[in-house]
């Protein structure tokens, strides 16, 4: 099977004039794999992430097989889930379907859960399973994006979502970004490193390093 090659090239991203969140960079991936996105809070992590699935304007081009990176080729997991709380899980996974325009859903979920329960009586990780579901319902992504996906779980569910995640990067490009860095450390293709307005590729092995260097205040 062909490799898939994404090609990054963007100018800066600002959220107005005068603040800069990231300068400008190229970045190229030519194969399915896992890729971390780490950096301490504020650094543009989230922005980045958001840029590549079409929820953050920019300036410059981002594509996927010498074509334009169209928001419906990408799943995005966001750090907050994105809910209504008036609706079942169930209703809620065919809401998300009718909104995507997507098809062919599929009947086996990644957690198990009541579906018939308001998602506004659910605790935080049952909710947090219930939006994982809606998400990965569909198969057909090209790229996947997961935003601190471990928050809210707890330590089996980590694992199993660890587990789904690493199945997807075999014939999928795969993002993740997560505070828990050891969890998927070990199954990182590549590491990014996003610091001083800057995403730089990194070793693996060196990503624990960069956090326990001193922050410059000035």
């Amino acid at each position: 099977m062909a490799q898939p090659i994404l090609e990054i090239n963007l100018e800066k991203i600002s959220y107005d004039l005068d603040k800069v969140i990231l300068k400008a960079f190229d970045l190229k991936i030519d194969s399915n794999g896992l890729y971390g996105v780490f950096g301490r809070n504020g650094q543009g992590k989230s922005t980045f992430l958001k840029t590549l699935c079409g929820l953050k304007s920019y300036e410059g081009t981002i594509r996927l097989n010498n074509e334009i990176l169209q928001p419906s080729d990408v799943a995005f997991l966001a750090t907050e889930p994105m809910i209504y709380e008036y609706l079942t899980a169930e209703e809620f996974y065919k809401f998300y379907q009718k909104v995507s325009g997507r098809k062919n859903s599929s009947s086996t979920r990644i957690f198990d859960i009541d579906e018939k329960v308001l998602l506004k009586t659910m605790s935080t990780g049952t909710l947090k399973k219930a939006y994982v579901n809606t998400i990965l319902q569909f198969d057909d992504y090209k790229i996947y994006i997961f935003d601190e996906p471990f928050n809210g779980l707890d330590i089996e569910s980590n694992y199993v979502l660890l587990h789904k995640i690493r199945e997807l990067a075999k014939e999928n490009i795969v993002f993740v970004s997560s505070h828990i860095i050891e969890i998927v450390s070990p199954y990182l293709t590549k590491t990014f490193y996003v610091n001083e307005q800057q995403i730089t590729e990194v070793e693996n092995e060196n990503i624990m390093n960069l956090f326990m260097q001193p922050i410059d205040h000035e």
